[in-house]
């Protein structure tokens, strides 16, 4: 299926489904976190740099990311601050890689229990601002193969002054390496190997890589509240491309 004809539809879907289908939230006080439990769907952008070796980024991957979050009612802890705890239902990210030349997803793993997450108010007199700390299990592709499978990851915001949170940069905790089984294409192997060689011609002199895994920390930005309808037609794109019925590939 071609690339345009897949975004028109997704497109499409989210005008008609901007009015009728769009959910309801409930009233809620500005000023503190909201008192009941809900569904939350949510879109944004994770960027994750690309070291491959080297001692600056060779890319930084774009990812749009889809997630299902049930989100519980607040409570006070035994510290006395006000907190509320969520679990990441579902959670769907995608993007190209022109580095490796293939499309990259990630997926929750299918494991018993995901690990819940939590926002916490930092002092004892308001909700907010407050801190969000997010956890999960999760799996990643390149292409359609595996490469990656149940790993815990942490993402952190602080100075948080609203559910969902807007306007504020997540760190995204969740560096990797590619496992030694995995071949990459040719073109992407012979990046790898000129970074491989241009360390080693540098001999004695001293090369301090940022970070040694092949994906390193990243990002989250750009959070938004979407739709049931625009997060499926999201999720449905992810699931495309690991079916290899669908590529982000240039044309």
């Amino acid at each position: 299926m071609s690339k345009w004809l897949i975004h028109a539809a997704f497109a499409l879907a989210a005008v008609l489904s901007s009015g009728a289908n769009a959910q309801t939230a409930s009233p809620r006080d500005p000023n503190s976190f909201p008192d009941y439990a809900e569904t939350e769907y949510e879109q944004s952008i994770i960027t994750i740099p690309i070291y491959a070796g080297n001692r600056e980024p060779v890319e930084i991957l774009k990812l749009t990311a889809f997630m299902r979050l049930e989100r519980e009612r607040p409570t006070r802890n035994g510290l006395g601050h006000r907190q509320l705890e969520f679990t990441i239902a579902d959670w769907e990210l995608y993007g190209y890689s022109e580095f490796l030349e293939a499309d990259v997803t990630f997926k929750l793993s299918d494991v018993p229990v995901q690990p819940k997450s939590l926002v916490v108010a930092l002092t004892e007199r308001s909700d907010y601002p407050a801190m969000i700390v997010y956890n999960a299990i999760y799996d990643i592709y390149i292409d359609q193969k595996l490469v990656a499978k149940n790993r815990p990851g942490v993402a952190f915001a602080k100075n948080v002054y609203e559910i969902p949170p807007r306007n504020i940069s997540v760190a995204f905790s969740k560096p990797f390496s590619l496992p030694g089984d995995f071949t990459l294409n040719a073109a992407a192997a012979e990046r790898v190997k000129k970074i491989a060689a241009n360390t080693k011609a540098a001999g004695g002199q001293k090369i301090t890589i940022y970070c040694p895994y092949f994906f390193c920390d990243g990002t989250c930005e750009d959070m938004s509240q979407i739709t049931l309808q625009e997060y499926e037609q999201g999720v449905s794109i992810s699931k495309a491309i690991r079916a290899g019925q669908f590529t982000l590939k240039r044309d």
